[in-house]
């Protein structure tokens, strides 16, 4: 089984706020990384998390999180935006506004899809793995993809 973790799973598990759902998430990704579970994401979902903490006034806060995003790229595998991923995405993006299952605005450039892109690329490379999306938010993605909530993931 691989885990693909969305921006959502990468804000918590960044987050130096100790919440209860901030806690649970990292000790749920924690117990995967224990056990085997290939564990990947994509530089598009760093990309979103840094670009939101770079803008946040607490320096002190951002320098935190922005250190424990980066800790966590040493036990994930980022997949990088190639020329082959974007071209997918443009496609998966094209094909849902058809299907009049649209996910964001047309002139937005929707991470979703490139997430979505790179999960569909990750399927054919490993025909026959279960490949899930750990998600907060299942509602773009899973039309699309198997996308679940991160604490319904269970090994």
């Amino acid at each position: 089984m691989i885990v693909f973790l969305d921006s959502g799973i990468l804000g918590l598990i960044a987050s130096p706020n100790e919440r209860t759902e901030v806690t649970a998430c990292q000790n749920w990704l924690f117990g995967l990384l224990a056990k085997g579970i290939y564990i990947v994401s994509s530089d598009i979902c760093d990309y979103e998390i840094r670009r939101s903490l770079l803008l946040l006034e607490n320096q002190k806060l951002n320098q935190i999180s922005l250190t424990r995003l980066d800790r966590w790229r040493e036990s994930i595998d980022f997949l990088p935006l190639t020329t082959n991923v974007m071209q997918k995405a443009a496609k998966v993006w094209a094909d849902s506004k058809r299907r009049g299952l649209p996910t964001a605005d047309r002139e937005n450039i929707d991470a979703d899809m490139i997430i979505l892109a790179q999960w569909s690329l990750l399927s054919d490379e490993y025909s026959g793995r279960r490949i899930v999306i750990a998600t907060t938010n299942v509602k773009h993605l899973e039309p699309f993809s198997e996308a679940m909530l991160w604490q319904d993931i269970r090994f």
